[in-house]
């Protein structure tokens, strides 16, 4: 063979191991993101700057994703996903190192820009590790699966967080989220083989973004995203200090939030054949007003729970909706795109994130918490009633089985 010939990679990933690893890669990058919702906002160095410093905290995570996601793409796309992998978990580390020490405000936030640097190339990395272990055709499965533990990651998050930070310290949690990255750590290692990119699914979120009927289900996924984190820089400090609530309690009042969205989510996609996307979505936001206005008005723990209730409700209504959704302009796509499909999902969502913490944490410095959630209700409602309208009535016979052209699985984010 002539030296200008690179020899093939021989020995690859399997794909059992593909699958565990980008798990357990999701699932990590996702406990330590939901350990800090409860932590985050009772710092007392970010409690010193204010709701909107908050929010910025809580944004700055997701933009700085939004910047990574792109550059990961390419950079995987060219050196397949091993080194981006253990780049992030690099990242992860330091990033838990630095929260365990806490610090001045600045040192959290360049915490956070490097939280969400290390997610943008986790999580391009993990999915396309699979995208290049695993054929086209029974890839939608196993991306389903690998989407599952971002739930399970936050669900797991908050609770954990908050019981070891009121029964053993601040730095607790982040004990724990070390032996976790040591384990995930070990797997990245050890069992990620050179991989060669995928080359069989190469239309862009671009292209998906172009087929018609594409912009509403980005709205609709920014809305849920938004919806989802406007609350996480606020509400803590509101719990703490309205309701003297500790962290455990902070922790499983969001964990129940987590819990009502999970349980209704696969509800909300098995009505997707039978009920209309628009209904649905527009009962979301009518759930997300209700949640924002009784969040924002209650003094008394039931009240509260009630509208914590209403919001994780609100998000299974636009969340499962819009990840079939998105799945079928994929489908639509030429040729079909499931990987540029949920590429462009992740970044709607990214944006989303970006945009509800920093709008609510702006919004509660200025008018205080009860009026900014009122406002928050009133832009739920334009966006919704502007924005949702033009969604699909009804799915048609293929799209209302969730499967792209190709015949696979639709997977849930």
């Amino acid at each position: 063979m002539p030296a200008s010939v690179p020899a093939p990679v021989t020995s690859r990933t399997s794909p059992r191991m593909a699958v565990i690893v980008s798990c357990t890669a999701l699932f990590t990058d996702m406990l330590v993101y939901g350990m800090l919702i409860p932590l985050l906002p009772l710092m007392p160095a970010v409690q010193r700057f204010g709701a909107s410093a908050t929010g910025l905290l809580f944004a700055a995570y997701a933009a700085m994703m939004i910047a990574v996601t792109p550059l990961a793409g390419r950079f995987v796309d060219r050196r397949g996903p091993r080194g981006p992998l253990l780049a992030a978990l690099l990242g992860l580390a330091a990033v838990c190192l630095l929260f365990a020490v806490g610090g001045p405000y600045w040192l959290l936030l360049i915490s956070r820009l490097m939280q969400g640097a290390a997610a943008g190339l986790g999580w391009v990395a993990s999915l396309a590790l699979i995208a290049a272990s695993i054929p086209l055709a029974r890839r939608g499965p196993y991306l389903a699966l690998a989407m599952s533990m971002v739930s399970v990651g936050t669900l797991a998050g908050p609770p954990l967080a908050g019981w070891l930070a009121r029964d053993h310290g601040h730095e607790a949690p982040f004990v724990l989220a070390a032996a976790v990255l040591l384990v995930d750590g070990i797997l990245r290692v050890v069992f990620i083989r050179p991989t060669p990119p995928q080359t069989d699914d190469p239309a862009t979120a671009r292209d998906v973004l172009r087929v018609n009927g594409s912009w509403p289900v980005v709205v609709l996924i920014c809305l849920g995203s938004a919806v989802t984190s406007a609350i996480e820089p606020i509400l803590p400090v509101r719990l703490a200090n309205g309701l003297g609530l500790d962290a455990a309690g902070i922790g499983l009042l969001f964990a129940l939030l987590v819990i009502v969205g999970a349980v209704l989510n696969p509800l909300v996609g098995a009505a997707l054949g039978r009920v209309s996307p628009r209904l649905l979505t527009l009962i979301g936001a009518g759930l997300a007003i209700a949640g924002l206005a009784i969040a924002g008005a209650s003094s008394h723990l039931p009240a509260m729970i009630t509208g914590i209730v209403a919001l994780g409700a609100a998000i299974a209504f636009l969340i499962a909706p819009a990840s079939t959704l998105i799945g079928v302009q994929g489908a639509r796509t030429t040729p079909p795109a499931l990987g540029g499909a949920y590429s462009l999902y992740n970044l709607a969502y990214a944006a989303g994130l970006t945009a509800g913490p920093a709008l609510a944490g702006l919004l509660t410095s200025v008018l205080g918490y009860p009026a900014a959630c009122t406002a928050l209700a009133a832009g739920v409602a334009v966006v919704a009633f502007g924005g949702l309208g033009r969604l699909p009535r009804r799915l048609s016979a293929p799209e209302a089985s969730g499967q792209g052209a190709n015949g696979s699985q639709t997977p849930p984010r």
